[in-house]
């Protein structure tokens, strides 16, 4: 019998180029420069980097900061949606309410006539009949 064992597959490698330093490395470049007031060639030649190099830990830097103050923007019809959404949800809730009522009385309505049909059919003898036998089984 042979085993099956699927081919062991690599991990892809993310696309493109592995940077050279590090992100940590990249943001401190990034606030050197904006906060410290440092050039991008001045940069560039501290750290043994490229100017365009600064200038893209840059704007990741300022990107990461605008993610972070960026407010959220609702839409004017956001809570008639909302609304909207939650009607429909109570609707289909109260349907499912109604289908489960009348489920429950069509359930009760058969255990009444299975229970009605039990009494009538007494040829059959069950432990709750055995007691209206007129003769005692020997």
């Amino acid at each position: 019998m042979d085993i099956f064992m699927p081919p062991h597959l690599k991990e892809k490698r993310p696309p493109g180029r592995r940077a050279k330093c590090s992100v940590e490395y990249q943001v401190m470049i990034a606030k050197k420069v904006v906060e410290e007031g440092m050039t991008y060639r001045e940069a560039a030649k501290t750290f043994n980097v490229s100017h365009g190099a600064v200038h893209s830990y840059i704007n990741k830097y300022k990107d990461i900061g605008a993610k972070a103050k960026r407010k959220v923007t609702t839409s004017k019809y956001a809570k008639e949606v909302e609304n909207y959404r939650h009607e429909s949800q109570i609707k289909g809730l109260k349907h499912e309410i109604a289908e489960l009522y009348l489920e429950n009385l069509m359930l009760k309505k058969a255990l009444q006539h299975s229970l009605k049909m039990k009494k009538e059919n007494s040829s059959v003898i069950t432990s709750e009949n055995l007691d209206r036998l007129k003769e005692v089984v020997k």
